[in-house]
């Protein structure tokens, strides 16, 4: 943890900077005369040189500036001073104020060997308070308790507000590597999408050319046409998908998914289609442009559906139909299962249900009627 660089809500200027201020303002409390009563240890009246009070003060409060960045430090010259000034009787006024802030900044802030720090500050002040009774301080030991009692509030308030930061920073490190896996499931979600329908395609393309005629030269032509046409589609979309790993991280609630390559439902279909495949597609209500997820989860959804008929009921029938309703979209593709079997749950099928609950919406799937269902109901959300 890295408390020292942390920026409070009200500026983002460097924490030394917001620091020295604070000294700065104890410092002209101290000096000027305000009247404000500081704090005294060990009742010892002398009549020191009138540059004392000033230099001590200065010394219990500037180095404060430092109090995140270098908390043990600051603490051991305030503390240093502020003995100096008990054991020699000088007033500094308010600067005395500076040992229970820097106790305070060092319980809060600092990292390394905290164990040592505290029994030496512990140490110290038992050492002073000797120095103190030696030197014919007036002070009685429940003076020197109740003291001592002083100097652990603000040692506790640094506790807790450690603590406090300590969740804080952990809630924070939770949240990022959740974004980071979210994203991560989405790219291998619309790799799973992109290589297996545009590899699926592919394959069905290639395999048909087995039915040709042998001297159909124009049917093996365009085969091949359309086989190269969707392979260089895929390498588009795989493009597409490297590119937006290459992006820097930025941390989201949800993952948002990856803007495909192709356009719409209808124009997807439509390229199905002009390879020659069964599928239909139809459109009801009056269509208007959804919100760019939304968009993007219609088009991965009818993209693995449409692999999926391709892979388990080759040749079948597949019709797509949207309907738009003022709030929603709905996504039905079905095609025939020849021989009773369907789709068994995997990846692709998660995937839509990921997908589809990412957005806000429903997915249905299964076997109706010798037909295989993908029902997805969307929010319409509003277009960007």
């Amino acid at each position: 943890m890295r408390f020292g660089s942390r920026t409070s809500g009200w500026s983002e200027a460097p924490v030394t900077v917001r620091d020295a201020i604070g000294a700065i303002a104890l410092l002209a409390a101290a000096l000027l005369p305000l009247g404000i009563p500081g704090l005294e240890l060990g009742e010892l009246h002398r009549s020191p040189p009138a540059w004392a009070a000033p230099v001590l003060a200065v010394a219990q409060t500037l180095p404060l500036t430092f109090r995140r960045v270098r908390p043990a430090f600051v603490l051991l010259v305030v503390a240093a001073t502020f003995a100096t000034a008990q054991l020699s009787g000088v007033d500094s006024g308010p600067a005395g104020l500076g040992v229970l802030v820097a106790l305070y900044s060092t319980s809060a802030y600092h990292e390394p060997r905290r164990a040592i720090v505290a029994v030496s500050t512990v140490a110290g002040y038992v050492l002073l308070a000797l120095a103190l009774e030696g030197s014919g301080s007036p002070e009685r030991l429940v003076d020197w308790v109740t003291f001592s009692l002083v100097l652990t509030v603000p040692w506790t308030a640094g506790l807790l507000v450690r603590h406090r930061l300590t969740e804080q920073d952990a809630r924070e490190a939770a949240a990022a590597q959740e974004a980071v896996r979210r994203a991560k499931d989405a790219l291998a979600r619309d790799l799973h999408d992109v290589v297996t329908h545009h590899i699926t395609a592919m394959v069905v393309q290639s395999e048909s050319a087995a039915y040709l005629a042998p001297d159909d030269v124009a049917g093996r032509d365009e085969t091949s046409e359309v086989v190269g046409r969707t392979g260089r589609q895929a390498l588009q979309e795989l493009r597409s998908l490297l590119g937006a790993m290459e992006q820097p991280a930025k941390p989201t609630p949800a993952a948002s998914p990856v803007p495909p390559v192709g356009g719409d439902v209808r124009t997807l279909v439509e390229q199905l289609a002009a390879t020659g495949y069964p599928v239909q597609f139809a459109e009801l209500g009056e269509p208007s442009e959804p919100s760019a997820p939304v968009a993007a989860t219609l088009h991965r959804v009818s993209q693995e559906a449409l692999t999926n008929a391709m892979k388990h009921a080759p040749g079948q029938p597949v019709t797509v139909t949207t309907t738009h309703t003022a709030d929603t979209i709905r996504l039905l593709i079905e095609n025939r299962i020849d021989g009773g079997t369907a789709a068994r749950p995997g990846r692709g099928l998660s995937g839509m249900a990921e997908r589809v609950a990412l957005v806000g919406g429903t997915l249905e799937t299964g076997l109706v009627d010798r037909l295989f269902r993908v029902a997805a109901v969307l929010p319409r959300g509003t277009a960007r």
